[in-house]
């Protein structure tokens, strides 16, 4: 019996070190699992609700036309996985999206203006990871409009005429790749698909803008 009390408190005295360690380096993983882990410089803040603001540019295709888009991104991220904000985009190349036959009864054609925005869900994969996956979605509106501008010498001629317009429900779910680039700046890159169910534009398919987008927006913020 003796010995047995003396080996148990050997193999006591033996353990308690390892023991130690283990605690302790389990309460530095315990510490260290919210940390924000960055690219080029190091990140320990524990934030629990952040924000951002952000430019966002795409690249499209309406009708086999190459489209432009750049827009604002802004929101709220709660345990760092999830945010929800607001998100909105304007066309910035309307002079090269001239259409023909818009207005078939004297064959006038126009250029296409517009935009859309709306709320913006998103939900991260291993958002502590310097680099991981995101999953946006924006549930919104947008309007777009016929408009037959003359251009001259790289200037509006300001007699131009409004032959159509419409306002449209849009949905767009999209898949990044987000990358902590410092403590309060992110880098999005990823691609998107623009679902318009109900356009209304005069000899207009009604899936003109439905397409992908090919997307690259920063993120300025605390994370």
């Amino acid at each position: 019996m003796k010995k047995l009390v003396l080996l148990f408190i050997v193999v006591m005295i033996q353990v308690s070190p390892v023991v130690a360690q283990t605690d302790s380096a389990t309460r530095v993983s315990k510490k260290s699992e919210g940390d924000v882990k960055t690219i080029f410089k190091k990140s320990d803040h524990h934030a629990k609700i952040g924000y951002y603001i952000g430019p966002d540019a795409a690249y499209t295709q309406f009708k086999g036309k190459d489209v432009f888009l750049v827009g604002l991104s802004f929101g709220t991220i709660i345990d760092h996985f999830f945010s929800v904000g607001l998100a909105g985009s304007l066309i910035v190349n309307s002079r090269n999206l001239w259409y023909d036959n818009v207005r078939f009864e004297d064959k006038a054609g126009a250029y296409l203006y517009g935009g859309y925005g709306g709320v913006k869900f998103e939900f991260r994969i291993l958002p502590s990871s310097p680099i991981h996956v995101n999953f946006p979605i924006l549930i919104g509106a947008g309007g777009l409009v016929y408009n037959n501008w003359n251009y001259s010498n790289h200037n509006f001629i300001y007699n131009g005429e409004t032959l159509d317009s419409d306002a449209f429900f849009v949905v767009e779910p999209g898949v990044m790749v987000e990358l902590n680039l410092i403590k309060f700046m992110r880098l999005d890159l990823g691609i998107s698909y623009r679902y318009v169910p109900d356009l209304d534009l005069m000899n207009t398919s009604s899936g003109l803008i439905n397409n992908f987008n090919a997307n690259i927006g920063l993120r300025f913020g605390k994370f």
